[in-house]
């Protein structure tokens, strides 16, 4: 299974309010969707946790064996606990990168499959804050509708695209964990 729906009902309403009141935080750094190329060219980023954004000279070498780091972002939006419960919600032994997305009404995440050492060190979790019914995480074979408050977690090996076919933004949480 290359995605799967873990639980829902986790409380995301002060995400919500805490990104709505910090506005300046989205694209502070857009190396992952400035290219007109990339996947990821019409969605918008807080970085909340990866490697340190002193250590960028080149794309490859920024995605490959890190130590990630809080971005003050994360104290902004409170989010440290948030992301320490899902932690523990599925048992990792590692936090890696945290970056919180946002795919405007009527715009997508293209096809792609994630490589590198980032992508491959860890698992992927996400937690959704804003979706509805006609938003969906896509893969050759199989999507997940999601939900304010739903976890779930997805193996980004594989082609995956996100689209959002509705008039409200889709927001998640993506918190990158290591486990046993």
């Amino acid at each position: 299974m290359k995605i799967k729906r873990l639980t829902g009902g986790i409380l995301v309403d002060e995400i919500a309010a805490a990104l709505d009141a910090n506005p300046q935080l989205w694209n502070q750094h857009r190396m992952r969707t400035e290219s007109p190329h990339s996947p990821h060219r019409e969605v918008d980023d807080i970085w909340v946790r990866y490697n340190a954004a002193e250590n960028f000279t080149t794309m490859d070498e920024f995605n490959g064996p890190h130590e990630s780091t809080w971005y003050p972002s994360a104290d902004l939006l409170h989010v440290k606990q948030l992301v320490l419960d899902v932690m523990r919600y599925v048992s990792g032994t590692a936090l890696g990168g945290v970056l919180i997305t946002r795919i405007p009404a009527g715009k997508q995440v293209y096809p792609h499959a994630d490589q590198g050492w980032h992508a491959r060190h860890y698992e992927k979790f996400a937690l959704q804050i804003r979706g509805n019914e006609r938003q969906a995480f896509c893969f050759d074979d199989e999507q997940l509708v999601t939900f304010p408050g739903d976890l779930y977690s997805f193996d980004n090996a594989h082609r995956h695209w996100v689209r959002n076919e509705s008039a409200e933004d889709r927001v998640t949480m993506i918190v990158c964990v290591r486990r046993h």
